[in-house]
């Protein structure tokens, strides 16, 4: 049996299932000197004109050389009156040259180990073409011969088939040998010969406690659901929306009219699909009837969309649009817009709303109604001040982190409080890169772009953040779409409030054009960075990260190697 690297691949959703077949064809037949690399993306170049490609196989041999393996899966053929490739399941439709792509492959492959300093001008580099659930007539040379096509009968002869495709070294071609094997394992997995885990197994391992966690912090709900007014404080990580989310549960489960509202578009979006979902996942019929109109019996929303569809979205020209928000719309939303007060008000994010705002919401609660606000103090971005412990009898301070991981929890910890008794475990460390101030933004989107290349992360699994650069602005509705579906998130810190992603890219950008003082900065980095759950990449100029007073943040930038660093916590 040979060695997979890394020992158990981490596949993605939609890996085609023909990938994994022959992985596992090659780990059950090959020798145990042989070392196989599924799905091993490279970066070839520099300077501007660099260039990427994936090896759907690689097969590391020391009494042979290196192979290349590129996989299609269904029913393929080749059409040699067009001279094009063809899947049957796509009725026929045409499918990328699979010699063209082994062979394009192979020649990427043969330049990063040249750059990376691998002795290859010895190496046998052979290439191959699987269409493991199909049988297929080779189409011959100089199209495709039959040494280089594994088809759905290698399924229980892939070695011979493999020893075919390596043939005889040829003139000049020597051995790789165990060390050269084991470097070239190195170069192309950045592991140990022996396996660590990548970077998408460590986030998993700890989204998976994350998880458990969560499920588990639900019980908290009974230490202060015996009081109709609560107030629940709590820094960022300790489960508070996962409580309003509850406690919104249990009692429109019961049959009572809930209203569910924040202030953040993202999060109002977010908590109403979460709603309708959880009420679903425990049977209540109550799921059917979660929506954003006022007059609803469970009424999930942003606070101000709540008001906005009884006079529009948007105020009239000439209309100062923080008055709008701030001292208009709070007017217009009575019970009478609603169609009555609500059993039950939960409102999460409580530090965003202004004064006026919350003596709104208060005015629908029901006479003998339930209240409960959730709240960080420290994640008032907009200067709200609200005085939520006049209107709320009861406070309950949540004191265990169930989102980030130490060292996440760790960094924030210097620009706010944040609970450090984590109980999701370790993730890996904080990373940090030093970039001049002018590229961060777009530094930003590549270290996005190379996470996703290099350790294998999903779009759902990103956020790239910035502390004001907010290319969503304006779109807070397409924002909400792309953060409930699996795409890619890329805004401000402001506008992701309440919100996590398993690993958060954030640029600290701090021209010397903005007016902004120490105190926003320190907030804005303290509301971004607790958004990563599992990892957190930080990038920043170290020369403007020391002028507002982060000297141990300027000196981490600064002791970070150019480029690429493996990360520091």
């Amino acid at each position: 049996m040979a060695s997979s690297v890394p020992h158990e691949p981490r596949w993605e959703p939609d890996t085609p299932p023909a990938e994994i077949a022959l992985w596992r064809w090659a780990v059950g037949q090959l020798g145990p000197e042989v070392r196989v690399l599924p799905q091993v993306a490279m970066t070839v170049g520099g300077g501007g004109r660099t260039e990427e490609a994936e090896a759907d196989l690689v097969i590391l041999d020391p009494e042979h050389g290196v192979t290349v393996v590129e996989v299609k899966g269904g029913t393929v053929s080749y059409d040699a009156t067009q001279a094009q490739w063809r899947r049957r399941e796509a009725g026929a439709a045409v499918i990328r040259d699979p010699v063209q792509q082994a062979k394009r492959v192979r020649s990427k492959l043969r330049d990063a180990l040249g750059a990376a300093g691998v002795p290859i001008e010895r190496v046998a580099l052979r290439w191959a073409v699987a269409v493991p659930e199909c049988r297929l007539d080779a189409p011959g040379e100089p199209v495709l011969g039959d040494a280089q096509l594994w088809d759905a009968l290698a399924a229980d002869r892939l070695a011979a088939r493999y020893r075919r495709t390596c043939g005889p070294l040829e003139y000049g071609e020597q051995p790789l040998g165990e060390d050269l094997t084991a470097r070239i394992a190195d170069v192309l997995r950045g592991r140990s010969r022996t396996g660590r885990p990548s970077l998408a197994a460590v986030l998993g391992e700890h989204e998976e406690q994350v998880r458990i966690h969560t499920e588990s912090h639900r019980n908290v709900l009974h230490h202060f659901a015996a009081h109709p007014h609560v107030l629940v404080r709590g820094a960022a990580g300790t489960g508070k929306t996962v409580l309003a989310l509850e406690a919104a549960v249990q009692y429109a489960s019961l049959g009572q009219r809930v209203l569910l509202v924040c202030w953040n578009v993202v999060l109002g979006r977010w908590l109403r699909d979460a709603l309708r979902g959880r009420l679903a996942e425990i049977g209540s019929p109550v799921a059917a009837q979660v929506t954003h109109d006022p007059r609803g019996r469970v009424v999930v929303a942003h606070v101000a969309a709540l008001a906005e569809s009884v006079v529009g979205a948007y105020p009239a020209d000439g209309i100062d649009r923080g008055n709008w928000f701030y001292e208009q719309l709070p007017e217009v939303l009575t019970p009478a817009v609603t169609g009555g007060e609500f059993d039950v008000v939960v409102l999460d994010e409580a530090q965003d709303l202004s004064e006026l705002w919350v003596l709104t919401v208060a005015s629908l609660v029901a006479r003998g109604g339930r209240w409960y606000a959730f709240a960080d103090g420290q994640q008032d971005l907009f200067d709200a001040d609200a005085s939520l412990p006049d209107f709320l009898e009861v406070e309950h301070e949540l004191r265990e982190n169930f989102r980030n991981s130490p060292a996440i929890a760790s960094f924030a910890a210097a620009f706010g409080q944040v609970e450090l008794d984590c109980v999701t475990g370790d993730g890996p460390p904080v990373r940090y890169v030093a970039v001049p101030g002018d590229r961060v933004v777009g530094r930003a989107g590549e270290i996005a772009r190379k996470l996703r290349r290099d350790e294998r992360l999903n779009d759902r699994d990103l956020a790239v953040l910035w502390l004001f650069h907010n290319p969503s602005k304006g779109a807070p509705d397409e924002l909400a779409r792309v953060a409930l579906g699996d795409g890619l998130i890329a805004t401000n810190s402001a506008s992701f409030k309440g919100m996590e992603r398993p690993a958060v890219v954030l640029g600290l950008d701090l021209d010397e054009q903005r007016e902004i003082d120490a105190d926003d900065v320190r907030r804005a980095i303290y509301a971004a960075s607790t958004r990563a759950r599992s990892m957190l990449v930080v990038l920043g100029d170290p020369d403007q990260v020391a002028r507002f007073g982060f000297d141990e943040l300027a000196a981490a930038l600064r002791a970070a190697r150019d480029g690429w660093p493996e990360g520091r916590s």
